[in-house]
């Protein structure tokens, strides 16, 4: 009993020490620079929102509340805020696509259908929907999980309209069906850090539910592991550095915490850097630069996701945050552990009164008094209006610039000047190639200008001769469709493995348009040697290895393919290639009916349908093919040639 009670005195005595030991190397001044906060090595690993409720559930029953603790989650009747009771199929009158959401028990499914002319359905399907994205405030976004491969489905419910319709970006003839990928830069800020499989473009193995704890104070292991063997500092007096309490930063690393989402834009990565690098504490520009696009007169309309770069344009933000004055940032007004929901009705209206105290014979409103009495001396109302965004239809949000509003002002058309150039949000100086490859991805993702590539070239000029440069020139060609101009910096890398999957893609498909497959399949072999996961990198490498006889290897690669992902209408259309050129018509066809099962415009397969029906002898069937095709696109070579042998 003794020898028991001496161990225990050994073991409370040697924790003191280490107590000891700890406080005095912690710094009770806010740290200075990055570099203090211990979850920044790479031993910190991030724990999940369950093991942070352990000690402050008090925190996490509120935190659950707010929109990003319901950003994300399974697609069920308690998720959705989706009005199903008048619920009218969404037309998409570019591509003649219904869509209709219902729900069958507790699962939700969209069925897309078309109607023929006599008022039948000539072509149906229906996917389950996996995830909401969404906290039911403004919008309900719905994917579709096929093996762990993540991609938007065609409808979103805008709640504020309680109203079905495409989502953001399907519209006017946009409409990507069930094809759009939803990558890492996509579900990391909709959600907690997932677990994401390398070389690939939008497959997870493990999907969070909801944006959690870490996403704003770093990785908690060793927080959490200190915590559970007694190591407590005493946060009133001294900072704690085992993970990042955003309220002891300087207010630009507390605004680039919520910049990491709330600055939405064209994103470009530093070299090589992931969207997972980014930690709480450091400078979001270490990572990645955000680029928006600036426009003459540009000041009333602006995009959902940019509130940091609207409030960052405000007088308060701008005058309290000079001559050393580190006053007012996000957290000023909101507190992220605690819904809007749950706060009371002048919370925010007495947020701006803290700072525009109604000094001693001093009006800090000008508003004439019987305005502020209609209003209710609502400053949010006056000063931070309820208005729309340039790319989000049917929803209104509070604009965070900050400023007197001019009558009518908010109510003009959300509409944009000319172009100037892409803006750097977060960098007031970047460098040469962040700026080539933000035009770049700007006219790849959102505005096919030419002007766009002509600026990327203008900074691509000014960089000195390295690999980085031969990459960012790839791309440009690529873009520019100058295959001969690609190939030349290709060959001037003397070692092609340094290239990422995308660059030696760009290759491949360069070779390929020149019809020189044999080098066309040496680097799409190498592209997906980089990323395996990459299923529009397959299917390019499969049609050269038909091309060049390679059908062993080739249906190796199509078998995988369509165990990856068995809703991919392509893969399909290329086995059905591959027993085309095999002379195997009847299995061909099998194939290509299951591509138009999927995608019923597959142009690709309806001109190998015609092919098969040609080669048949079944011109009137092979015929219609090729109309089909030539109705939706009148300069179709390849089916103006086969319809002209065909009359001929």
């Amino acid at each position: 009993m003794r020898s028991s009670w001496i161990k225990y005195i050994i073991i409370i005595l040697g924790l003191v020490g280490i107590l000891v030991s700890y406080k005095c190397q912690v710094n009770k001044e806010a740290p200075k620079s990055t570099d203090k906060w211990r979850n920044h090595s790479d031993s910190a690993k991030y724990v999940g929102i369950q093991t942070c409720k352990k000690c402050h559930e008090d925190i996490y029953k509120t935190y659950i509340q707010t929109g990003m603790g319901q950003s994300f989650g399974k697609a069920d009747t308690l998720k959705s805020a989706g009005n199903f009771h008048q619920n009218k199929p969404i037309y998409d009158r570019f591509a003649d696509f219904y869509y209709y959401p219902s729900f069958k028990g507790n699962k939700l499914y969209i069925k897309e259908y078309r109607i023929g002319k006599d008022g039948d359905t000539t072509y149906s399907r229906e996917e389950k929907i996996d995830y909401i994205v969404g906290s039911g405030h403004h919008t309900n976004s719905h994917i579709i999980n096929t093996n762990g491969y993540l991609n938007q489905a065609p409808f979103t419910f805008y709640v504020q309209k309680k109203k079905w319709d495409l989502p953001p970006g399907f519209e006017n003839g946009f409409n990507s069906r069930f094809n759009r990928a939803l990558g890492l830069e996509c579900i990391s800020c909709h959600n907690s850090l997932p677990e994401f499989v390398e070389g690939s473009l939008n497959k997870f193995t493990k999907i969070p539910e909801g944006i959690n704890c870490e996403r704003c104070h770093g990785p908690g292991s060793i927080h959490a592991s200190e915590k559970a063997i007694g190591l407590i500092v005493n946060t009133k007096l001294d900072t704690d550095f085992s993970i990042v309490n955003p309220k002891k930063l300087p207010y630009k690393l507390q605004i680039d915490i919520c910049q990491r989402c709330h600055l939405q834009g064209n994103t470009v990565l530093k070299d090589g850097k992931s969207f997972f690098d980014f930690r709480p504490g450091m400078e979001l520009k270490s990572v990645m630069d955000v680029y928006l696009p600036s426009y003459e007169d540009d000041n009333n309309g602006f995009l959902m996701a940019a509130h940091a770069e609207r409030l960052k344009k405000s007088k308060c933000f701008i005058t309290l945050n000079t001559n050393g004055k580190e006053g007012f940032n996000c957290i000023t007004c909101h507190n992220p552990h605690v819904s809007v929901k749950n706060l009371e009705k002048d919370y925010f209206n007495n947020k701006c009164k803290n700072c525009h105290n109604q000094a001693e014979n001093k009006t800090i409103c000008t508003e004439k008094i019987a305005v502020r009495n209609i209003e209710k001396d609502n400053c949010v109302k006056c000063h931070m209006p309820l208005t729309g965004a340039v790319d989000i239809p049917h929803v209104s949000i509070h604009d965070h610039f900050i400023k007197k509003w001019k009558k009518g002002e908010k109510d003009v058309p959300k509409t944009v000047g000319a172009f100037k150039g892409l803006k750097c949000l977060n960098n007031t100086n970047p460098d040469y190639a962040s700026l080539a490859q933000a035009y770049l991805y700007f006219y790849e993702k959102f505005e096919h200008k030419s002007y766009l590539l002509d600026s990327a070239l203008i900074y691509i000029n000014k960089l000195p001769s390295n690999l980085i440069k031969n990459k960012i020139n790839i791309h440009y060609s690529y873009l520019r469709n100058d295959f001969d101009r690609l190939i030349k910096y290709a060959n001037g890398i003397k070692n092609p493995g340094l290239l990422d999957g995308y660059s030696l893609y760009q290759i491949g498909e360069a070779y390929f348009n020149k019809q020189d497959f044999k080098s066309a399949e040496l680097f799409l072999s190498l592209s997906i040697d980089k990323e395996k996961y990459q299923l529009d990198y397959i299917n390019k490498y499969v049609v050269t290895l038909i091309i060049n006889k390679k059908y062993e290897n080739a249906k190796k690669y199509l078998d995988f393919l369509i165990q990856e992902n068995p809703k991919n209408a392509v893969s399909y259309n290329h086995y059905a290639l591959y027993y085309l050129n095999r002379g195997e018509l009847s299995q061909s066809e099998d194939y290509i009916k299951k591509s138009l099962k999927i995608d019923p415009d597959l142009l690709e397969a309806h001109f190998n349908l015609a092919k098969i029906y040609y080669l048949s002898n079944k011109m009137i069937n092979s015929k219609r093919e090729l109309n089909f095709i030539l109705a939706k696109h009148p300069e179709n070579l390849d089916a103006k040639q086969l319809l002209k042998k065909i009359n001929s």
